[in-house]
């Protein structure tokens, strides 16, 4: 079976908040929920990693938003299904996404895609090379960013049954 070797002596790197950008001299791993966000105007999206090679979005529309048909002459474009439903339509075909599945996009094929399920779409966007994809703000959302500030200072369980018993 090919993969990553994770044996005894594999370290897991540290989530991180990636700037855009020149490309990190080591793997850096990025928690992609942090970049979730969703407007209930439009689709909404963050860019989690940028090279000079490709650009890495995540995606979010509510039910029954759509991304507009849109053409990039040179650039190839994978999008994945994090969670939800996507219908993806091209001049030729559609294809409806579920959960874990993808479609490759080639360069100058026009697409559009469409929530028209109930729930919430969250989609991964890699396109290579990044100069026709849409430009978005890097990094996780200022939203995001409090709410696991927030996380952090929560107080668990385990401490709140500690100060309960007067051992803290």
């Amino acid at each position: 079976m090919a993969g990553v070797y994770a044996g005894p002596s594999y370290t897991p790197p540290a989530m991180t908040d990636v700037p855009t950008g020149e490309a990190p001299a080591d793997p850096t791993a990025v928690d992609l929920r942090h970049y979730v966000e969703f407007d209930p105007d439009r689709p909404a999206g963050r860019r989690a990693f940028e090279t000079d090679v490709l650009a890495v979005d995540v995606v979010c529309l509510e039910p029954q938003q759509t991304v507009e048909a849109r053409t990039f002459p040179t650039a190839d474009a994978v999008y994945t299904v994090i969670g939800g439903r996507a219908w993806v339509v091209t001049d030729e075909t559609g294809v409806v996404l579920e959960a874990l599945q993808a479609v490759l996009i080639p360069a100058g094929v026009p697409h559009g895609l469409r929530n028209s399920s109930p729930d919430p779409l969250i989609l991964q966007v890699v396109t290579s090379p990044p100069d026709e994809a849409p430009v978005l703000p890097p990094g996780p959302s200022d939203q995001a960013r409090r709410e696991r500030a927030a996380a952090a200072r929560r107080e668990g369980l385990l401490d709140r049954v500690r100060r309960g018993l007067g051992s803290r």
